[in-house]
């Protein structure tokens, strides 16, 4: 780039720019951005797309550096003490700024507005952290290696929300949470708040700087887009992607994967059949009384004695009864399942609705048959599990039932978990589901791609 320094950053940084315009100081600023740009786009081309999203924009409002989700406002000082001081870490910091974006942080409203942000910093690093990528390498301090083993204890993997929600129930104290911004938060948030609260940006930026719209697609969508292109590029990559990318894929993945509510696919699984009952939609009152006065004692039309209904037919639910899963959120399952199937209009007279318990190995079939067995299963249900999950024998027990012919006009399998187990591999041809507690600690990355991915919470929906 040309610069030469000898002397420390400020006191450079003052010679630097004695008598300089601004404009010479937003374009100082902007070439160090196009070096930044240009390392992390060596070592990850699949970045492309991320950093071709923003324009740099000078900005004395900070005195840092942030992000609006369309630039990179930055403050010259910044940028130049950072640059000689510390060689490297702007690359991360770039970085880091990419990751809010492709995470959609900066468009979410939370109550505690510092626990949020720090919570998404923490997330950020955590990422940056697993990368190999040669540009972004740095020796991790022992502070922080500490609350990523502390974190992963509690939450196992990591998102903002998570993290966000670990702080509300221990919050940091005095030195613990100005140490953890010291570590975490090399950026300035307060660019958030318009492009959260999906005000216009340009009412933002300074007076002199106009910026053209990306796309004609919502500054959320564009980065939603953005991430799912980064994600899938990483996966279809020839070479491993943990080793350079590290959490990256796993991270957009699991925030941008369409979530859907199980109550709404049950809908899916009902069926219509004829049942012996008087329709009365099909019973015209008129032309029964007109029958009745004309020729006597005969109608002109009768009851139809069958009605077409809606119920539900034959499922599956497994749920997974190992150590790993907390018993509260079987107990949710359980609870929003009764819900919907106790209810005698979802059921025929005759059903089987199988719930089969699994660890690593079958523990119990229960059939159901009666819609008032369903709430007698919930009042006692206990979990007695191992340790381990595996989800394979439940695939393999209904494999079983089918072949005695024992599960006829099987609909589907909806298999309750928190996603740390063995999955099958072999396709199956009836709809298989795994259910998630949205607002808890999961991971449905390693759902294989024919089954469905369904989430109690009902927050997101494909």
């Amino acid at each position: 780039m040309g610069f030469e320094p000898d002397v420390g950053g400020r006191h450079f940084f003052i010679a630097l720019t004695m008598g300089k315009t601004r404009e010479e100081l937003d374009k100082l600023g902007r070439r160090i951005l196009q070096f930044v740009r240009k390392e992390l786009y060596l070592d990850m081309p699949y970045l492309a797309p991320a950093i071709g999203n923003l324009t740099d924009v000078m900005d004395v409002n900070t005195r840092t550096v942030g992000t609006d989700g369309q630039a990179v406002r930055f403050h010259p000082q910044f940028l130049f003490e950072n640059y000689v001081e510390r060689p490297g870490s702007l690359n991360r910091i770039y970085m880091h700024l990419l990751l809010h974006n492709l995470l959609l942080h900066p468009f979410v409203l939370q109550q505690d507005r510092e626990l949020w942000d720090l919570a998404c910093d923490i997330t950020v690093e955590s990422i940056v952290d697993s990368m190999d990528a040669p540009c972004l390498r740095m020796v991790t301090s022992d502070f922080r290696q500490e609350w990523y083993d502390r974190l992963h204890k509690s939450l196992r993997a990591f998102t903002a929300e998570r993290v966000y929600r670990y702080f509300l129930e221990h919050p940091p104290e005095g030195m613990d949470w100005l140490r953890l911004a010291r570590e975490f938060s090399p950026d300035d948030h307060r660019f958030w708040e318009q492009t959260a609260g999906h005000e216009e940006q340009e009412d933002a930026l300074p007076e002199d700087v106009k910026l053209a719209p990306m796309s004609d697609l919502p500054l959320k969508e564009v980065w939603e887009q953005t991430a799912k292109a980064i994600a899938t590029q990483v996966d279809m990559s020839g070479s491993d992607p943990t080793r350079e990318a590290g959490r990256l894929s796993w991270s957009l993945l699991i925030r941008h994967t369409p979530h859907r509510d199980f109550r709404a696919l049950l809908e899916k699984y009902m069926v219509r059949r004829e049942t012996a009952t008087v329709d009365p939609d099909a019973f015209d009152v008129a032309y029964y009384q007109y029958g009745m006065q004309r020729y006597g004692n005969m109608p002109l039309i009768e009851e139809q004695e069958g009605r077409e209904e809606t119920r539900l037919e034959t499922i599956v639910i497994a749920i997974d009864t190992s150590a790993s899963t907390k018993r509260r959120h079987v107990e949710r399952f359980l609870s929003e399942t009764v819900g919907l199937l106790r209810q005698r209009s979802y059921f025929f007279e005759r059903v089987q609705l199988h719930i089969l318990e699994c660890d690593d190995r079958l523990q119990k079939d229960i059939v159901i048959t009666r819609p008032e067995q369903i709430e007698d299963y919930a009042r006692h249900f206990a979990v007695v599990g191992g340790y381990g999950t595996d989800y394979r024998p439940v695939f393999s027990h209904v494999r079983q039932l089918r072949s005695e012919g024992k599960l006829p006009r099987l609909r589907a399998l909806l298999y309750f978990t928190d996603g740390y187990g063995a999955y099958p591999t072999t396709v199956t041809d009836y709809d298989t589901a795994f259910v998630f507690v949205e607002e808890e600690d999961y991971d449905d990355t390693r759902v294989p791609p024919w089954a469905i991915k369904l989430y109690l919470g009902g927050r997101r929906t494909s």
